[in-house]
């Protein structure tokens, strides 16, 4: 879908990823938003406007529901939490995305995000996985996160063991390069 002065993104919130496109509306003359059409897998288009009162916070008005989100920047990706609910988002542009596939693409790591406990490791060395594929367990918050592999590969090292706390960006499994 071609819309003038809009840009496309691959975005991943977990496993689900979706084409969204996104062009500025309004520039919030006269009030302190932005209004946005936003169109997600070539869709209708909707209007969101927002307006950020106060850093890492943004407020969403999408037609008359008012949402409250905290955004932040994690490890080349986001961190939203909307409604209690902590989603990590991944967001890719064109451009970025035809170098990492020049480059391979895909980390040869797979780091833990925030501060927690190894709950269960699904692989083991010498594993063939796919990109996608669950391969540790971590405890983070009172929740249990899967994390997945970044890219096809083989597991070379498993860096952590069951009930081991780990910080925030610990490389817990390395994939051969």
């Amino acid at each position: 879908m071609s819309r003038t002065g809009a840009m496309t993104y691959e975005v991943t919130v977990g496993a689900n990823t979706h084409q969204v496109t996104i062009r500025v509306l309004d520039k919030g003359v006269g009030t302190p938003g932005v209004r946005y059409g936003i169109c997600i897998d070539g869709g209708a288009e909707t209007e969101i406007e927002s307006t950020r009162p106060v850093s890492g916070v943004w407020s969403l008005l999408v037609g008359d529901a008012c949402w409250e989100a905290g955004v932040s920047e994690d490890d080349g990706g986001y961190v939203v939490d909307l409604l209690g609910i902590h989603h990590e988002v991944a967001v890719v542009d064109p451009r970025r995305k035809a170098l990492q596939m020049a480059d391979g693409g895909g980390s040869d790591v797979v780091k833990v995000k925030m501060p927690g406990r190894v709950v269960r490791i699904l692989v083991e060395e010498g594993s063939q996985v796919s990109k996608g594929e669950a391969v540790i367990v971590v405890e983070a918050m009172k929740m249990e996160n899967e994390l997945k592999a970044p890219r096809d590969g083989v597991v070379q090292r498993i860096c952590v063991a069951p009930d081991q706390s780990v910080e925030a960006k610990t490389v817990l499994i390395e994939l051969e390069r």
